[in-house]
């Protein structure tokens, strides 16, 4: 009995390491490996990137429409809701590109679940906002959305408070605190 289980387990492994890995995949996969290769190989060539950089490369251009921010969710809510079930990214790597503990995301988003269960609507969408901005953790994730608006885009208050469903003086109390906590920070 012995004998077969570790004459399986030889055989297993063999298997699994004399063959590679390109012959597990589908031919579905095949193709889009092949796609993605023909996409990438260049420019990892021409500014002689490694695959961790690539990889660094594309978790930044990660991006959310403004248009998901509503009244019941905050706006960290949002975005974990937005990355999970729309763009199907694990709590993990949500975690990892927020910058926030792994544990207190999987609370997040199982608490957005039960308060807003329905998907999100996305309408027309006219700004997307990078997810890689929430990495500040010194700031709130409404103080971090409301500078990138302010600094980046040179937006009113009123327009920031139209954009993510909330008050004019809210925004503005928020970016002064924010403006504050960046120079303490310094």
């Amino acid at each position: 009995m012995k004998r077969k289980k570790a004459e399986r387990t030889i055989l297993k492994n063999k298997i699994g390491s004399s063959y590679p890995f390109s012959s597990r995949l589908t031919q579905e996969e095949r193709v889009k490996l092949e796609k993605a290769k023909k996409l990438l190989l260049p420019i990892k060539e021409k500014y002689k990137l490694t695959f961790d950089e690539l990889e660094k490369l594309a978790e930044e251009e990660l991006s959310f429409p403004a248009t998901i921010l509503n009244k019941k969710l905050t706006v960290l809510e949002s975005v974990v809701k937005y990355l999970k079930e729309e763009q199907g990214v694990s709590l993990r790597r949500i975690s990892n590109l927020l910058g926030r503990d792994e544990r207190n995301i999987w609370h997040i988003y199982n608490r957005t679940r039960k308060k807003y269960s329905k998907k999100f609507v996305i309408k027309k969408i006219g700004l997307w906002i990078p997810v890689n901005i929430f990495s500040n953790t010194k700031l709130s994730a409404l103080e971090v959305i409301v500078s990138y608006l302010k600094e980046e885009f040179s937006l009113t208050y009123h327009e920031i408070a139209i954009l993510l469903k909330r008050d004019d003086r809210t925004i503005w109390t928020v970016y002064q605190r924010a403006r504050k906590k960046n120079v303490k920070s310094k």
